[in-house]
């Protein structure tokens, strides 16, 4: 008794399983008329399994007709049956595979971000780079303009020194010479007491010109010196003009530059970098939820290299998935409805285990008749009302 119980109950919880799968994917295929279809469904489960166990019982007696319609009606309840348990697991496994589409969707976009702030740190590196260059060659050339210009100075005081040294020269050759002409007239001079003057005005006479020349031209000269200091400092000071300008030039573009649009960029690339690591600890969040969805695949992922290296068929999750389900629906109600039968076969052999020998002798004896009757073309209710009389 007690394994016709656990017979029959695990019948019944397969159907009821089997059912409850069968219902919701009938309901899923069909959401505009979910609660006809759980009616429907229910209606038509139940039938099924009266239906199985009834053919069962009267598989002797019921009329061809009426046997043939039943055993169509439960195998086509049972490919429903089946292909509301298909659309139920497919669900389960397509909304599985539509989170980890999700995930690998948000992942993908994470990443298209970050690869968009890396093209932006680097073009504003490059712009960056070209600031600072442009800062080099400008700061450069005003550099080698200074120096040109510091050369300018040594060269204008070089020049200067030659010239007064030119004029000096000449003054001294000058001053000499007059020096020359003095001696001469000293020297007319001391010819004696008693001598006469006469010679000495010639020679007055006589170097009057020259002397006049030499102290015109020793006086051009030292005009000539004044001159040419006067322009060297004009020239110095000119130049040291342009020296101090250039170099104020250059540090108020180095200071403008390093204040303004280079600091604007370097803040531009720390925010871009601050964004990375937000963006890269969102996507290892996500990766996380990723690698966890994949995780529950796992087993779908092992019967697919399973059936590689054994049967040498390459087949991707999805269609790992479907085998399994196919596999699992072929099983699931047939199960049911055969466990159920096994039930009442079961209680039918105990039942007539408990008959007395001369009652199962009687109904042995009575059987044959009905079988020999209906082979003879009889109906079983004529015969059953036969013997009642």
């Amino acid at each position: 008794m007690f394994l016709t119980g656990l017979i029959f109950l695990s019948g019944i919880a397969i159907s009821l399983v089997a059912a409850y799968f069968s219902i919701v994917g009938l309901a899923t295929m069909f959401p505009g008329s979910m609660e006809a279809i759980i009616i429907m469904g229910s209606v038509l489960e139940v039938g099924k399994l009266v239906a199985a166990v009834w053919l069962h019982k009267n598989w002797g007696t019921a009329f061809k007709f009426l046997k043939a319609y039943l055993l169509v009606a439960v195998v086509v309840l049972s490919g429903i049956t089946s292909m509301g348990i298909f659309g139920f697991l497919s669900k389960s496994h397509v909304e599985h595979s539509a989170s980890v589409d999700k995930e690998q969707a948000i992942v993908a976009q994470i990443e298209s971000k970050i690869k968009r702030e890396n093209s932006l740190i680097l073009r504003l590196e490059d712009k960056l780079l070209k600031l600072e260059s442009q800062q080099g060659s400008s700061t450069d050339i005003k550099d080698e303009t200074l120096s040109r210009l510091e050369s300018r100075v040594t060269q204008i005081k070089e020049e200067s020194e030659t010239s007064l040294t030119r004029q000096r020269e000449l003054i001294e050759s000058y001053q000499s010479r007059l020096k020359a002409l003095d001696e001469v007239l000293n020297s007319s001079k001391e010819s004696g007491l008693f001598a006469s003057n006469k010679k000495y005005k010639e020679l007055v006479e006589s170097q009057k010109e020259e002397r006049g020349l030499l102290s015109t031209r020793k006086l051009e000269s030292e005009s000539k010196i004044q001159l040419i200091i006067n322009k060297t400092d004009e020239d110095i000071s000119k130049t040291r003009d342009q020296i101090d300008t250039i170099s104020l030039q250059k540090d108020e573009v180095i200071i403008s530059t390093d204040n303004t649009e280079a600091e604007k960029i370097r803040a531009e690339v720390e925010s871009s970098y601050n964004k990375i690591d937000d963006l890269e600890s969102e996507k290892f969040d996500y990766g996380a939820k990723l690698r966890a969805l994949e995780v529950e695949i796992g087993p779908v992922k092992y019967i697919a290299s399973v059936l590689q290296d054994w049967v040498g068929l390459q087949v991707d999750i999805s269609e790992a998935v479907r085998i399994v389900i196919v596999v699992l629906i072929f099983v699931f109600d047939p199960l049911a409805i055969l466990l159920l039968i096994a039930a009442t076969i079961t209680y039918s052999s105990m039942k007539e285990k408990e008959l007395p020998a001369d009652v199962k002798e009687i109904r042995n004896k009575l059987l044959e008749e009905l079988e020999e009757y209906l082979d003879e073309g009889g109906i079983a209710d004529h015969f059953i009302d036969r013997q009642k009389k």
